[in-house]
């Protein structure tokens, strides 16, 4: 089993002690953490340091093939720079995913980009955990909303 997976679904039900999505059941007994935080950024890789100095090092050779790998070298290592920049300055702060942490180190995550929906979503999560409830919950996250919560978190038990 992959230790992250992303959940893409409008199916997300809750019944009892089980959470039912796609074609997958998780065990509430067996989530140890639950939060809504942003999508992690990817670490900066060193490597591209290492080639731009490498590129620029044999950029002083006195060999023509060497001086062609060392602009190679910096070009690759400055694109992949550059890029991370770019993709740093334009990462999305608000954008927010419900992270599902298992006993057994996986990780599910969903996304939603509303936080306040997330919130409830994590109350209601919460409530079944504590209570073991009987009902049967659905969570629309594309939608943003709750259809038969226990927890009341607006009109009709429904986020709009």
């Amino acid at each position: 089993m992959d230790k992250e997976k992303m959940i893409s679904t409008n199916d997300f039900r809750i019944e009892k002690n089980t959470i039912s999505f796609n074609e997958s059941l998780l065990q509430i007994s067996n989530i140890s953490h639950i939060c809504a935080e942003p999508l992690p950024k990817p670490e900066f890789q060193l490597w591209s340091l290492g080639l731009c100095i490498l590129g620029i090092i044999v950029l002083f050779a006195t060999i023509t093939i060497l001086k062609v790998i060392g602009a190679f070298c910096i070009c690759f290592g400055g694109a992949y720079i550059i890029l991370y920049l770019f993709n740093d300055y334009n990462f999305n702060k608000e954008e927010r995913y419900l992270y599902i942490y298992l006993n057994s180190g996986a990780v599910y995550y969903i996304h939603c980009e509303n936080l306040k929906f997330l919130k409830k979503v994590i109350k209601v999560l919460e409530y079944c955990i504590n209570n073991h409830s009987s009902q049967k919950i659905k969570i629309d996250f594309d939608n943003c909303k709750l259809y038969n919560s226990p927890v009341t978190v607006g009109d009709k038990n429904e986020v709009n």
